[in-house]
């Protein structure tokens, strides 16, 4: 056997060694990078932040708990949203996309006679609360107050009585499951989603304001205190208790302390030509607020990928196809082709819409 052969042979045997070392390799760092996605507890803190494929610029690991499959709890959590009987049809499918995803503790709170008998056909989880002499006519000034007072009550009764509650409207867009379960095995007590810049005194006061429409709130004695004394106050009296006003009101005047600076100039923030989504805060907010008499009040906003509420911007401002939780889209008419939907209608297209761009062939990932 010639020393040529001998070493051609050689060399055939450590390419072949080399080979696989290659395969190994690979096959070790992607299911690494697999396990960093799902939420690896033993990851450092900088492999838990994913890689930013978000149209808002980053990607958290908010709700990727690594048990969060396995969380269970003799707690008593819900889901609540409301529906009057002009909103039964997109409370459907509000309830049917959560039902979809694996959740079981989603239920519609119906405010009025007709929109109970409506669903009561179905087989859907309901709560009957109804608004007394409800003011169709004036959907802002009269029905309006009447169903955020409402809502207001019922979640500080639900606190009340217990009861962890996840408070939501019925045309927020859920993507997937997250364990509610999760949020009671974080320190805070609320938990709440970037809104826009309403009220806008506010938003350039505080840098920032939270959406009424969209909080997780834990049953204690400082959310109770925070929702009858600081939300809802005396806004009965005033015949004025538009939540989304009431949260942020709130929320100022207790002059919390923050983990970082709204206004800090390191602070990622959407740049959009869309005049409602420019300059909005994209990272979480986590802070506290003393309530009196040594309560203390644990405050988180969820990032803006997780809880994704913008004014159109799509598909550029899609969220990210792995952590987004939750969508709160407005003004997607461009997207919607049937002009001749009413506003339910458009509502309920919407989901079509969102599904289309950002979660499917065309959306950003």
């Amino acid at each position: 056997m010639s020393v040529a052969f001998l070493r051609s042979r050689h060399a055939q045997i450590l390419i072949l060694l080399l080979i696989a070392v290659q395969v190994i390799f690979n096959f070790y760092s992607s299911n690494r990078f697999i396990s960093r996605l799902d939420g690896d507890e033993n990851s450092s803190k900088d492999e838990s932040v994913l890689i930013s494929t978000s149209g808002v610029g980053v990607v958290t690991n908010d709700g990727m708990l690594r048990s969060s499959s396995n969380i269970s709890t003799n707690e008593d959590i819900k889901i609540i949203a409301f529906a009057d009987k002009h909103y039964v049809a997109l409370a459907k499918v509000w309830y049917e996309r959560l039902s979809s995803l694996g959740y079981t503790e989603h239920y519609i709170v119906c405010v009025d006679d007709k929109s109970y008998k409506k669903l009561s056909q179905g087989n859907y989880r309901l709560i009957q609360r109804y608004i007394t002499n409800p003011d169709y006519a004036h959907p802002v000034v009269g029905f309006g107050r009447q169903l955020y007072s409402l809502r207001l009550q019922f979640t500080l009764e639900m606190l009340q009585n217990g009861t962890h509650v996840l408070v939501t409207d019925v045309d927020n867009i859920f993507n997937r499951y997250v364990p509610l379960a999760g949020f009671l095995e974080e320190r805070f007590d609320v938990f709440h989603a970037y809104e826009m810049k309403y009220p806008m005194n506010l938003f350039q006061e505080n840098g920032f304001v939270v959406c009424a429409g969209h909080q997780f709130i834990r049953s204690n004695s400082a959310t109770i205190s925070y929702l009858r004394d600081e939300v809802l106050g005396d806004c009965f009296k005033a015949n004025n208790c538009d939540d989304q006003v009431r949260y942020n009101v709130a929320l100022h005047k207790l002059r919390i302390h923050w983990n970082a600076n709204p206004f800090g100039k390191d602070r990622i923030k959407i740049s959009s030509n869309v005049k409602e989504n420019d300059g909005l805060l994209v990272e979480q907010l986590t802070g506290t607020a003393s309530l009196g008499d040594n309560v203390k009040l644990r405050i988180k906003i969820w990032d803006r990928d997780f809880c994704w509420r913008l004014s159109n911007d799509l598909p550029e401002k899609c969220p990210s196809m792995k952590n987004n939780w939750v969508a709160m889209p407005t003004k997607l008419d461009e997207h919607i082709s049937e002009k001749r939907f009413n506003k339910v209608g458009k509502k309920i297209a919407m989901f079509r819409v969102w599904d289309n761009i950002c979660r499917g062939g065309d959306a950003r990932r």
